[in-house]
């Protein structure tokens, strides 16, 4: 009886150790302004896309034309990411006239909301989560 105990106590921990084991890595391309910081968040689809919501986020200094984060310890899943880079370190995405980005952006599955016409849906910039993940994102520029 002690070993059947053991065995599921020692199983639990597997399967919980398992769940532990999914993450995203993103690597971010098309910094041209190695001055100020990438603020990154991850969305899953039971918290508002594009809200205060984010499941996890990070905030990286730019350093490169090229920059990779890794988000670990995820539920396997759906998720999307938005970002976008600080170039003057206010801690917000500066607009422009008519709301438009004055700074890079960018999302999962490199959505351009150009050709989203408007603020891009979680349905389109999602990504399924299992093992350990590896994305891209080009940061876009709304100004052309």
């Amino acid at each position: 009886m002690k070993s059947i105990s053991l065995s599921i106590i020692l199983l639990l921990s597997v399967l919980t150790a398992t769940n532990a084991q999914n993450s995203i890595t993103l690597n971010i391309t098309n910094i041209e302004d190695q001055s100020g910081k990438l603020y990154i968040a991850v969305y899953n689809p039971n918290v508002p896309f594009l809200s205060d919501k984010a499941i996890s986020g990070k905030i990286i200094d730019v350093t490169g034309q090229t920059a990779a984060v890794t988000f670990e310890n995820l539920e396997e899943g759906e998720y999307a990411i938005a970002m976008f880079h600080d170039k003057n370190n206010n801690e917000k995405l500066d607009l422009g006239k008519y709301g438009i980005p004055t700074e890079k952006y960018g999302f999962s599955n490199n959505v351009d909301p150009a050709l989203s016409q408007g603020s891009p849906a979680f349905e389109e910039c999602k990504f399924d989560v299992k093992g350990n993940t590896c994305i891209s994102i080009k940061l876009i520029s709304a100004i052309k």
